[in-house]
């Protein structure tokens, strides 16, 4: 009984600091500890409860929940929408963009490989996510007739856009877009093949 009381007064005087530590009148803005999860990716950016003024005195806090579906499921494309047009085959219907086929995407992605990545390193983690859907990385660097290295980083690829939503919500990939003609007469989009 004696030691179920002095675990007891323990775990009491361990809950007592963690309170003080949390909710210290020392800060003027109190806010739960990130999710080990979280902690790995945030940025050098504050947290968006800092833009929030609280009271230092309450004991009680509010988190701000925000949820992003990145899921292939709810691409929207134009040739596979419900519109009026959906009746017209797929050659008469306008692009999005002029200069766009569907064929050809621009895949944009977090910076590849960390801060001290070079570029040759930034290239190879393209073939990579490209050749997860693809299958190979020989078949990646067949599709692949675009990088960017430097302050945009993502690359260009040549894909049917079945393929192209299974990039989306790939580890890195920010955006899967359609990407357009740099010169429409000759249907150059501007790069050159790996």
């Amino acid at each position: 009984m004696a030691l179920s009381v002095l675990r007891a007064m323990g775990s009491t005087a361990r809950l007592s600091l963690l309170h003080r530590r949390l909710f210290s009148s020392s800060t003027t803005l109190t806010h739960p500890p990130s999710p080990p999860s979280l902690t790995l990716c945030r940025r050098s950016l504050p947290p968006l409860s800092h833009a929030v003024r609280s009271n230092p005195s309450a004991s009680r806090y509010t988190s701000i929940r925000c949820r992003v579906n990145r899921t292939g499921n709810s691409s929207y494309s134009p040739q596979n929408s419900n519109s009026n047009f959906s009746d017209r085959p797929p050659t008469e219907m306008a692009p999005l963009f002029p200069g766009c086929d569907y064929e050809h995407w621009l895949i944009v992605m977090d910076k590849p490989g960390g801060e001290g990545a070079t570029k040759q390193q930034m290239i190879d983690c393209y073939i990579q996510t490209l050749a997860k859907v693809l299958g190979s990385e020989e078949e990646a660097k067949k599709k692949i007739y675009n990088v960017s290295c430097e302050r945009y980083f993502g690359f260009g690829c040549e894909i049917d856009e079945e393929t192209s939503n299974k990039l989306e919500g790939l580890p890195g990939v920010l955006f899967v877009l359609p990407d357009s003609y740099v010169d429409p007469e000759n249907k150059d989009y501007g790069g050159k093949d790996l």
